[in-house]
């Protein structure tokens, strides 16, 4: 019974329509992750584009499926990768995985793979 109740609790967004629509967004970290670089994004289809970050990078939201996307930038990558970034690459393609939902709140973890998260928190929809 107690199983049932913590399967049922790890997945609060397989019953609702947790998607992120058309808008403007910020990402607020997770307190652990709160030093991560703050930054907003728009939704415009399936385009994304960061606002008020250093670069403004465009991509285009791939669905993994059932609560899952990947971002896939639109920009040829010009900068080597740093050792961090390379040791994330060689465990998989990051992904974002929506865990839940509520009004214009969308909670979040980034996994570099199955096991492994770089980080979570939400997006909250500004306009």
């Amino acid at each position: 019974m107690c199983v049932l109740l913590l399967v049922q609790l790890g997945n609060n967004c397989t019953d609702k329509d947790c998607k992120l629509t058309n808008g403007k967004y910020k990402v607020v970290y997770e307190e652990q992750f709160s030093n991560y670089p703050k930054f907003e994004f728009e939704i415009n289809g399936q385009n994304l584009t960061e606002i008020n970050s250093e670069r403004n990078r465009n991509y285009i939201i791939e669905n993994l499926g059932e609560n899952s996307f990947r971002l896939k930038s639109l920009e040829k990558l010009t900068d080597p990768l740093n050792e961090f970034q390379k040791t994330l690459m060689s465990h998989g393609k990051p992904y974002y995985e929506i865990t839940d939902c509520k009004n214009d709140t969308i909670e979040f973890i980034m996994r570099v793979n199955l096991h492994v998260i770089s980080h979570s928190g939400k997006f909250v929809r500004i306009e």
